[in-house]
Parts: C-alpha cells; structure tokens; sequence
C-alpha cells in the first residue's frame, strides 16, 4: 500500500485556526481580568504615584539640595531677617545657604528696598546711618557664592583702581581679606555749548569705602562694606579711621563656617 503524501496547506491552516482559538481566549480572559481588578489596579498606581510625591515634597521640605535651605512654594522655611543668604547653585537650580548672620548697629536703620543682589530669596543688608555726622554714612553686609575673599577682593580691585592694595588682617576677631577704596564723585560740568568744563581741584568731592570679605561656607564669602558720605575730597575720611571703624561693625558679624 502507497504511504499517504502529508499535507503541508492542511496542517498550516489547522494551525493557524488554533493559534486564533488561543488569542480568542487570551483577550477574553485579559478583558475577564481588566473588568475585574482594572479599578484597583488603578487605584493601586495612583497611589503609588501620590506616595512618591508625597515623599520628594516632604524631603524638600526638611532638607534642600546638598543640605542647602529647604525651599516649600518658592518660599525658603525657616529663615531669619538677619541671615546674610546667597544663592550657590544657579537660577533654574538654586542652592540656598545661610553665610552669616548680622545684626542691626545701633544708630542705623534697615533700607530693605536696596541692594545690588536682585536675585529673588536671595537676602542682603545695608544700612543708613541715622545721624548725618556719622563717619560711617552706610553699611552693606552680602553673601558672595563661589568665591574665596582672596579672590573676590582681587576681582573688586579691579573696577577701582583707587585702591590702597589688597591686605589681610584680623579686626575684632574677624581674618578678612580687605582695602581702602576712594572715588571721586564730582559731578561733570559743561557750558552752554556743551563743552567741558575743568573743575578747580579744591572744588572735587568724593567718598571712601573700606571693603572687607570674609570666607564662609560653600567655599564662598561675605562682604562688609563701610561706605563715608559724600563730601570734599580734601576731607575724605582716611584708611586708620575706617580700619578703627570695623571695630565697632565687624563683632555684629557671625560668619557660618
């Protein structure tokens, strides 16, 4: 007897008949499952998610990025009005520190609408001097990110080259990096023209600056800048009696280190 010839077509199709009876019962039995624990699945998911931001907020809310000030809201937690704070990180990823503390001389008053940081959260000091006989007319206490007081007080030298030169001293306990600064602050004069006009030397005003930078945390600084009043430039206030002043200012100074 002949051997019956196998049939290839007939066997693919029966195959592919029973691989379609399979996926039938495969969805049937995804769609049995999705309508019968779908909802808690979904629940369970949101919850997790929750639970993970539940968490990322509550660690933000006691500890900021590499132990900087914790921020909640665009709000920093708990902060005092006399901490000098800078921002070390950058303005899409801000790092918060605390670098001093400073506390208000007496005679002076607070202007809280100056200062030459802008950047938001990020908290200054300075202050007028009541008294208009004052030696001291301002004060002006800031946090310098990423920079040592060696190097910042290179860096300010520059923009005044009436400088006495870059010293280092301890005043009142403080090691600062500092220099004596003076300007001439003398209003340029014209005539009717619109020509210059040379004014007499014994007419020129200015001020002078002590400018002292401390080294604090996050390898930055922080700036105390005493700053005379306007007046003759024959009578600008010399370098001993502001070094003489820091006396009296540096000790409200408390440096994080």
């Amino acid at each position: 007897m002949a051997k019956k010839k196998f049939d290839y077509r007939a066997h693919a199709a029966h195959q592919r008949n029973q691989q379609k009876i399979a996926d039938a019962k495969a969805k049937q039995k995804e769609k049995e499952f999705i309508q019968k624990y779908g909802l808690k699945i979904l629940i369970g998911v949101v919850a997790l998610i929750v639970a993970i931001v539940a968490i990322s907020l509550t660690v933000s809310f006691f500890r900021g990025p590499g132990g900087s000030i914790p921020q909640w809201f665009g709000t920093l937690r708990n902060v005092e009005e006399d901490w000098i704070i800078a921002n070390t990180g950058t303005t899409s990823k801000p790092k918060y520190f605390k670098l001093a503390e400073y506390t208000a001389p007496e005679g002076y008053t607070l202007d809280p609408d100056y200062g030459s940081y802008t950047e938001e959260l990020v908290q200054t000091q300075y202050y007028d001097a009541n008294d208009d006989a004052a030696v001291v007319d301002a004060v002006y206490v800031a946090g310098v990110k990423n920079t040592s007081a060696a190097d910042q007080l290179a860096a300010v030298m520059t923009y005044y080259p009436e400088n006495a030169g870059a010293k280092q001293a301890t005043i009142a306990g403080h090691d600062v990096h500092y220099t004596y600064i003076t300007q001439d602050t003398t209003p340029a004069q014209t005539d009717e023209e619109g020509n210059a006009i040379e004014v007499p030397e014994e007419e020129h005003v200015g001020t002078s600056m002590l400018v002292m930078y401390e080294d604090s945390v996050q390898n930055s600084c922080v700036l105390l800048m005493l700053q005379t009043d306007v007046g003759p430039k024959a009578d600008i206030v010399a370098e001993d009696v502001l070094v003489a002043e820091a006396e009296k200012f540096l000790p409200l100074l408390t440096v994080e280190k």
